[in-house]
């Protein structure tokens, strides 16, 4: 897990990983693989956390499975800064299931204690512009016409604008600004595409490298939450229900600083 890049000034960042047991009880080991150019110094690890995972069954009326973010990994009582999910290309052993964080960066979980959710007690924070990417691959009818729906705003984090979504759906993309009117913190984004196979891919990303206005070091970004693949076609249903799974995974948290020499 690469460690090199903090995403805050307090120096400590929260990250999490997920495995898949197989059996009732496992050995958990953390080392240092001695990348550092100074090798007098290191990570330092702090506050372990492991949480059973669970898949969610897709709803009847969406394709999308966890689209509401709220089964995820363990989340701290005091954890300010949220969560990291690092790159993991693994749909099925994920810490937060049904997705994968495609790119070389990471994203933040976010909770309602903390931050601005759009909905439930859960939401996911894009940072690093493009190279921030969650995605998730959802069951579809070839040729039949789909929208995908969801919700993106301001995570209350004195994020600086402008914020905006790329949203992906098969072959279609578009940009979503978030342009609250009034008080609200939150605004709707909505893709059609049609499906050209039985799967099809979504995905999200920040248009935008946004930081903090308190101290513009900080990553933050637009937060995504209710995502939802639904037909609109005269045929209703999308078909997600044939494809239930259930996966029992575990996940572990990890607060770690990284010490600049």
């Amino acid at each position: 897990m690469d460690l090199q890049t903090l995403y805050s000034v307090q120096g400590w960042d929260s990250y999490t990983w997920a495995f898949r047991a197989d059996q009732e009880r496992v050995e958990l080991g953390f080392g240092n693989p001695g990348m550092e150019e100074d090798p007098t110094c290191g990570p330092i690890l702090d506050n372990i956390a492991v949480k059973k995972l669970f898949t969610p069954d897709p709803a009847q009326d969406n394709a999308v499975i966890n689209g509401d973010f709220e089964e995820g990994p363990w989340m701290f009582a005091d954890a300010t800064l949220g969560v990291l999910l690092p790159t993991n290309l693994e749909q099925d052993i994920s810490p937060l299931p049904g997705w994968t964080v495609e790119s070389n960066r990471a994203v933040r979980y976010v909770d309602s204690d903390h931050y601005t959710v759009p909905q439930g007690k859960r939401a996911v924070e894009l940072l690093s512009g493009k190279e921030g990417i969650i995605a998730q691959m959802v069951p579809t009818a070839p040729e039949r016409q789909y929208s995908l729906t969801f919700a993106v705003g301001s995570a209350g984090d004195s994020c600086q604008a402008p914020l905006a979504v790329m949203a992906f759906a098969g072959d279609q993309a578009e940009n979503f600004h978030y342009l609250p009117v009034g008080n609200a913190t939150r605004m709707p984004g909505n893709l059609t595409f049609t499906a050209r196979a039985e799967r099809t891919r979504v995905a999200f990303y920040s248009v935008y490298y946004n930081t903090r206005s308190d101290d513009h070091s900080s990553l933050c970004g637009p937060v995504v939450d209710e995502v939802k693949v639904v037909s609109v076609s005269s045929a209703a249903g999308t078909g997600g229900a044939q494809f239930a799974r259930r996966f029992v995974l575990v996940a572990f948290t990890v607060v770690s600083m990284v010490l600049l020499a």
